[in-house]
């Protein structure tokens, strides 16, 4: 009686974890397609050199200055790359 209370509780069990995972599965994949207001996404990144955002003052950055930024978007915007980056790319897909 004991090992078919064990296996009913670890049956209900992962089950609970299963719904649980399918349901936070399908609120990401909604809130990832989901737009804003001005139908661009929302994308928060974290690194370096592979996703220089430019965010850096205009008074210490010679990245505000030419050449920088003339490819992409056509004028300097403060990034040190020159073109797009990785990040530019997942946004585009």
């Amino acid at each position: 009686m004991e090992k078919q209370t064990t296996i009913a509780s670890s049956c209900l069990f992962l089950l609970y974890i299963a719904t649980f995972t399918v349901s936070e599965f399908l609120e990401a994949h909604h809130h990832l397609h989901q737009r804003n207001s001005h139908g661009s996404l929302n994308l928060f990144v974290f690194g370096d050199s592979y996703v220089d955002t430019g965010n850096i003052r205009k008074s210490v950055a010679p990245s505000w200055k030419e050449p920088y930024g003339i490819t992409f978007p056509g004028k300097s915007a403060g990034r040190f790359s020159n073109g797009h980056v990785l990040t530019d790319y997942i946004v585009k897909f």
